[in-house]
């Protein structure tokens, strides 16, 4: 199903889905995509569900180069180029074409004075002690001073990133997307083929991505979202320039041009094991300590967790150089959220709102946004009792859900607004107490403790 609609005048959006995926979350859906553009400075927005049955939503809201953005426009997915990387090397280390924990001088000759027992493994998990050369000062300035600049692979490295390390290898943690850069540098001498050629054949063609590229070296005819940046002088548009430095100046790191139905079909193929063997998968999942101190959301190899999930495990990437992107899998749930947009705006933004609207309607069976108000539980933490205390009196359904989601506890007709439930066979952990009463839901996160 596809509709396309114009709303107040200058929202446009579209859905699409398939046959069963619930109308009610996928109206919530689109509303907050609609929101996004309405008042959260977007110009254009792009969001893809995959849900644990595998239906699947698209949604898009707000317009790019002048048209309104639809399922085939392609935007910049930024970082999540990193997760392609590592997901490349991981699959080479298993055709045994490379070790992760050799050195890299062992694959390639720079003129650069880098640490020459940095590993490629450290180098995927940003543990390499390389210098974030994205975090340059005025870095904006070598993007925008001839747009239409090829940056070479080469010159990024030996010219433009810095040889003081941050610190030793492999003894601490900083985000820096020039590990990336000389990784992709690293896949062209081990295979002797362009990195693309390698993505393409390896992962994007096997999963069918149809609109997925490596910009700044591919050619693609889709509409493109545009770019609304600020690259040190304020939020500007910068659409009626060349795309040619800004992507090739994000080699290896920051470039590939995709929608976010190929990228969320990418990582729900990689984080469900489809496309890495098991012990390869969980290489890519075995984060820094370090890592957490330095940046919350932890990191591993092309991986992270997503900001704002809590205590479930959400894990994909996000992007935030020329375009927003968030892609992510939740571990816990089996549903996975891509969205993207063309305007640098809240980080997150897009991202969490669509992901809790799911993760509302999985734990609860509902569509629309949850209350607490007028639900009281008591104690919390609970061991043997625990008190449900509505506000109004009537006849709910109680049901109580672990922190997969799974109905540990379920009541049909509880007929008082005030009980008691025995919760004392319950195992130990997070649940969520959810009140429906007639076409009201409540809903109290408690725990069950010893």
């Amino acid at each position: 199903m596809k509709n396309k609609i114009l709303l107040l005048g200058f929202v446009a959006f579209a859905t699409m889905c398939t046959a069963q995926f619930d109308e009610g979350l996928a109206t919530t859906l689109q509303e907050i995509l609609i929101d996004r553009v309405q008042n959260g400075g977007n110009n254009g927005v792009s969001a893809c569900v995959i849900m644990p049955n595998g239906d699947m939503w698209t949604g898009q809201a707000g317009d790019g180069l002048g048209t309104d953005i639809t399922d085939t426009t392609v935007f910049h997915a930024a970082s999540v180029t990193k997760t392609n990387m590592a997901t490349l090397f991981l699959l080479l280390a298993e055709d045994g074409l490379v070790n992760l924990d050799a050195p890299w001088t062992q694959y390639i000759t720079l003129n650069s004075s880098f640490n020459e027992n940095i590993t490629l493994r450290q180098l995927l998990s940003n543990i390499s002690g390389i210098a974030d050369y994205l975090e340059i000062a005025g870095v904006g300035d070598l993007v925008l001073e001839d747009p239409n600049h090829f940056f070479t692979s080469e010159e990024l490295i030996e010219d433009i990133v810095s040889e003081v390390p941050d610190f030793a290898p492999g003894t601490d943690f900083h985000y820096s997307s020039s590990n990336f850069v000389l990784a992709g540098m690293i896949a062209e001498a081990i295979t002797g083929n362009p990195v693309q050629d390698e993505f393409r054949t390896r992962i994007w063609e096997p999963l069918a991505l149809q609109h997925t590229y490596y910009g700044g070296y591919d050619d693609y005819t889709e509409p493109r979202a545009g770019v609304w940046w600020n690259f040190g002088d304020g939020l500007m548009n910068y659409n009626l320039i060349s795309e040619t430095s800004m992507l090739s100046f994000g080699y290896g790191c920051s470039n590939i041009v995709s929608t976010p139905h190929d990228m969320a079909i990418f990582i729900h193929a990689l984080l469900t094991g489809q496309i890495l063997s098991p012990s390869s998968l969980n290489e890519m999942m075995v984060f820094s300590p370090e890592s957490f101190d330095d940046w919350s959301a932890g990191y591993g190899m092309g991986l992270h967790h997503a900001i704002g999930t809590g205590t479930y495990q959400v894990l994909g990437h996000d992007g935030y150089y020329t375009n927003m992107s968030s892609v992510f899998h939740s571990m816990n749930h089996d549903f996975t959220v891509a969205t993207m947009t063309n305007t640098q705006t809240t980080w997150y933004g897009i991202f969490n709102p669509v992901y809790d609207a799911v993760l509302e309607f999985l734990e609860t069976g509902i569509s629309s946004p949850v209350s607490d108000e007028g639900l009281y539980v008591f104690p919390n933490p609970a061991s043997t009792q625990l008190f449900i205390s509505a506000a109004t009196s009537g006849v709910y359904q109680l049901k109580m859900l672990d922190c997969t989601g799974k109905v540990a506890m379920e009541v049909d007709a509880l007929n008082d607004k005030d009980a008691v439930l025995d919760v004392s066979q319950l195992a130990t952990g997070i649940y969520s107490v959810v009140l429906f009463w007639n076409d009201d839901v409540m809903k109290k996160t408690i725990c069950i403790a010893d």
